[in-house]
């Protein structure tokens, strides 16, 4: 029976001693690593993910602090992702170049939307601390009712999903155990579902099947730079 390329490394052949990792690999894993730790943070912070104008009102109404910890957290998570995907995108296109380029455009494009969300909520703050309830709540759900928010926001986010999904394949490519590839796929659909329901259960529990995914598939690539690198030798004897 053949056997796949790579399938011969055993756990043995892997570095020994602490691996030195070069700047821009420390850098860029880091972002890759910590931004759904932030976003789980921001999420639970915030008292309400909510699109609702209403909701929104209310909740920056009674825990203003809160709600801008929680927006400022998940501006600060995107930057770190879009930093990530990018380190990823790149690492992996020795690998699977198309897949690697695809996942990388799109999972920047869908994180560029969501930096570009995060600033308009940013303004939110400002609109209820100037005017009362109702005033607020109509000049919020006009601002989120606008075409730029309401119409190409949705399906821009779900491309920067898929982006991650396609990622995802390509560092099973790369020699990631495949459940991490599942991993990353069912988390960055999972959270696109959860924010578009307002979910935020679904939406932290999506992240932290993510992070899971994500931190295999670095280990992976940081612990056999450039080799293919079998799930077989992942594993135990």
């Amino acid at each position: 029976m053949s056997q796949r390329p790579g399938a011969a490394i055993l756990k043995a052949d892997l570095p020994k001693g602490p691996i030195i990792l070069s700047k821009t690999t420390f850098a860029g894993a880091s972002a890759l690593l910590a931004a759904p730790i932030v976003v789980i943070v921001a999420n639970l912070v915030r008292p309400t993910i909510s699109d609702d104008a209403a909701k929104q009102v209310a909740a920056f109404s009674d825990h203003r602090g809160a709600m801008i910890a929680g927006i400022a957290l998940g501006a600060f998570a995107v930057v770190l992702l879009t930093a990530g995907i990018v380190w990823l995108a790149l690492t992996l296109a020795s690998h699977a170049p198309s897949l690697a380029i695809a996942g990388g455009v799109l999972g920047v494009l869908g994180s560029l939307i969501v930096l570009f969300s995060s600033g308009v909520g940013a303004a939110a703050p400002a609109i209820v601390h100037g005017l009362d309830a109702a005033q607020a709540t109509t000049t919020l759900h006009h601002i989120q009712s606008s075409a730029a928010v309401s119409g190409l926001e949705p399906p821009l986010q779900l491309i920067g999903d898929i982006g991650l999904a396609l990622l995802g394949i390509a560092a099973a490519k790369a020699g990631a155990p495949r459940w991490a590839a599942a991993a990353i796929a069912i988390g960055a659909l999972g959270e696109g579902a959860g924010f578009a329901t307002s979910t935020k259960a679904l939406v932290i529990v999506a992240f932290a099947v993510l992070s899971a995914g994500l931190a295999e598939a670095v280990r992976t690539l940081v612990a056999v730079p450039g080799v293919q690198l079998p799930t077989e030798a992942l594993s135990p004897s």
